[in-house]
């Protein structure tokens, strides 16, 4: 049995096993083109019978050989190495619930739309998990010189001066561009705005034949290649942390396990606000920004996913910007720069689950209700090599 098989399940009594491989056939045929930030991910199988992580591989390359050969002497061989990076696959999905008024034993309109509104939710759901797990990396870019997310403005823009920077980064660091000859980027649609007002941009339509224009590029700029996506990352400029609280008081800190105690109270509903949060912490001057990875609200305790070294104090304030503005994320980078787990392939990742009325038994006594769901068994994003990936943090014309 498979990592995240469901034994409880309940089979699809009376629907066809060719509706289901339809439904099951559409949700992965939308999420191929739809799932912008992990089209260029390394990819991985879900791990059958083998716990719930899975292992990416990072290539560690060869450094240059420049001792002659000896005459008649073989050197020895080198080894191959590489890193390898272990991550935790969670299994993810919704349903809805129908009742018996639809027929679900046809293929008609209504779960068809039912069916195509679940799917674009997986494909939602995932690439925004996948976007949050490639904007947590520590290689930051802060448009118009500025050294902190707090101080952009909307008048620092994405310019062709930021993205050649960029590039410069990822050329310093032997990153490599992708098999078409560019680096890759993933950019929202505020920010084209501005990148394509510039002369020097290159629409797709001059440099692409159209056959071969893909989903969702734009064009070209000192060799990167620009993909559009709504759900490119925005860091929306936030009053409170949670609720009527615009801050936290540290009385105390543990480097060592990446803990604060705060001074105000939190409460359970509280405490599932502020976990996953990007929080500003302030300390005598000085803005880290941090992400909350747990919070124990009965001791007043906030775990943190990583920590300057020293530890921290003072306030724990919403992530946001002096000037109110909105902030951007645009991801540029090359190959091998992070993995993310197959949809398809061996395993069944993706499975849709048709349950007609009836088919509960003792919970649905008099078969009215029926359901409609997907689920993904097991899915995760990690960044492979933080050099190879730069995220240009900037404003935008709104």
């Amino acid at each position: 049995m498979a990592v995240f098989d469901n034994i409880n399940m309940t089979t699809s009594n009376g629907v066809a096993p060719g509706v289901v491989d339809y439904y099951e056939r559409t949700l992965i045929e939308n999420a191929k083109p739809d799932m912008v930030h992990a089209r260029d991910a390394q990819k991985r199988n879900l791990p059958e019978h083998n716990g719930k992580h899975v292992q990416f591989r990072r290539m560690i390359p060869y450094d240059a050989a420049i001792e002659p050969l000896k005459e008649g002497i073989t050197p020895a061989g080198q080894e191959i190495r590489q890193t390898a990076f272990t991550a935790m696959v969670k299994p993810y999905g919704k349903h809805v619930e129908m009742t018996d008024e639809l027929n679900f034993y046809q293929l008609d309109n209504m779960h068809q739309e039912v069916a195509k509104l679940l799917s674009d939710q997986a494909v939602l759901s995932l690439d925004t998990i996948c976007r949050d797990a490639l904007c947590a990396g520590m290689n930051v870019q802060y448009a118009g010189g500025k050294t902190a997310r707090s101080a952009i403005t909307a008048a620092d823009k994405l310019t062709p001066a930021e993205i050649k920077k960029a590039v410069r980064t990822l050329r310093r660091n032997n990153c490599k561009p992708f098999e078409d000859g560019f680096y890759h980027a993933i950019v929202h649609p505020d920010a084209i705005y501005d990148l394509t007002a510039d002369e020097q941009w290159i629409d797709v339509a001059k440099y692409q034949d159209k056959e071969k224009i893909e989903r969702y590029e734009l064009g070209t700029l000192y060799k990167v290649k620009f993909f559009e996506s709504t759900n490119a990352m925005v860091y929306e400029n936030k009053m409170y942390l949670y609720g009527d609280t615009a801050s936290l008081t540290i009385a105390s800190c543990d480097e060592v396990t990446r803990t604060v105690v705060v001074n105000q109270e939190i409460s359970a509903d509280d405490a599932r606000a502020l976990t996953g949060q990007m929080v500003t912490v302030n300390a005598g001057g000085t803005a880290h920004l941090m992400c909350v990875e747990r919070v124990d609200y009965l001791n007043k305790k906030i775990t943190f996913r990583w920590m300057p070294e020293g530890g921290v104090s003072g306030t724990i304030e919403p992530e946001g910007t002096a000037s109110g503005a909105n902030v951007f994320g645009t991801l540029i980078y090359g190959e091998n720069a992070f993995g993310d787990i197959e949809l398809g392939g061996n395993g069944g990742n993706v499975k849709v689950i048709i349950n007609p009325p009836g088919s509960s038994g003792a919970a649905d006594p008099l078969e009215q209700r029926g359901t409609i769901a997907w689920k993904v068994k097991g899915y995760c994003a990690v960044i492979l090599q933080d050099s190879f990936l730069v995220r240009i943090e900037h404003g935008a014309t709104v």
